[in-house]
């Protein structure tokens, strides 16, 4: 027998950045974010006799990041067999796109499908923290929220009942390549920075504000606010007190000035960023191509993409 699904990845629009707990995964701060249409895993999985595997876009690959959280889904759910887990990944890896999130939350659908166990998303996401963060929010479509909590139970991810909008990402790929300062030591070396207590109050506030636009349906001011707490994200790393570090390149910096070059022209463009050098840029869907054809024009080797609000986790 085997089960598949098919989860999507999220860009985080308020971010998380800095654990309180690095084995639960419990975040300092919680976060928001929106799932997209165009980047997503597909994984199945099938008992194996022998030992648990994976095979990712068609190789056998190390699995030992896997094995371990496969072991936490034991201890939670009770034991089950080995498996053979099968993931054909639809975005790039290691780079700041959030291909981890995708990974676990379809991983964990499809094992909690296989042992025939039919968990709320609340639940499913609370799972999927344990192997990647934000893997909480892509069990669900358009945006969602993942409560920081204050234990295992309390840390988990919901949906926004959030009203339809054109709401567009224009990811700019600068890089594929696997990122040389991983998320996970990127954010030990940024909470040593002295403005991180401040950047946890912010981020608070802006959780808020940025909710409040998206009941509105006020798309300028959801990227106005996610582009600051992203820019204040990245801050910390620049002031990181041990080994102050920048996922930024010298293409990264370029795009930033072209997305504000044609804000100040009156296009409505803001960025976000996660942990990588690629850039998301925030704009409606009618003004996406515009945005698409001026990146060409100024960098004709970039590759430019554009994604609309996805869904969440789907089984076949």
């Amino acid at each position: 027998m085997t089960s598949t699904a098919t989860a999507h990845t999220n860009i985080a629009l308020i971010k998380y950045w800095g654990k309180k707990d690095a084995i639960l995964n419990l975040p300092t701060t919680s976060s928001l974010s929106l799932t997209l249409d165009k980047f997503y895993t597909t994984t199945t999985v099938s008992k194996n006799d022998s030992i648990d595997t994976l095979i990712l876009n068609g190789q056998n690959v190390d699995a030992r990041k896997i094995q371990n959280f496969l072991n936490i889904l034991r201890d939670e759910l009770g034991t089950f067999d080995q498996l053979t887990i099968t993931s054909e990944n639809h975005v790039p890896t290691s780079a700041g796109l959030a291909s981890s999130a995708s990974a676990f939350a379809a991983l964990t659908a499809a094992v909690t499908r296989e042992l025939a166990l039919d968990l709320p998303n609340e639940t499913l996401s609370r799972l999927a923290r344990r192997g990647s963060g934000s893997a909480s929010r892509s069990f669900y479509g358009h945006f969602a929220v993942w409560h920081e909590g204050i234990d295992d139970k309390s840390s988990f991810a919901e949906s926004i009942a959030a009203p339809d909008m054109p709401i567009a990402l224009v990811v700019a790929e600068v890089s594929s390549e696997t990122k040389k300062v991983s998320s996970t030591e990127g954010m030990q070396r940024a909470m040593t920075s002295p403005d991180y207590s401040s950047w946890i109050q912010n981020s608070a506030k802006q959780f808020l504000d940025i909710q409040n636009a998206i009941i509105t349906s006020d798309i300028e001011k959801i990227g106005y606010i996610a582009e600051k707490n992203a820019l204040d994200m990245h801050a910390l790393n620049l002031t990181a007190r041990q080994q102050p570090f920048t996922y930024f390149t010298q293409e990264t910096q370029q795009i930033l000035a072209i997305v504000s070059d044609l804000r100040h022209k009156g296009i409505l463009a803001f960025s976000t960023m996660d942990a990588g050098p690629n850039v998301k840029i925030i704009t409606t869907l009618n003004e996406a191509p515009t945005i698409v054809n001026h990146l060409k024009k100024e960098m004709p080797h970039l590759k430019v993409q554009t994604a609309a609000s996805g869904p969440g986790v789907t089984y076949d």
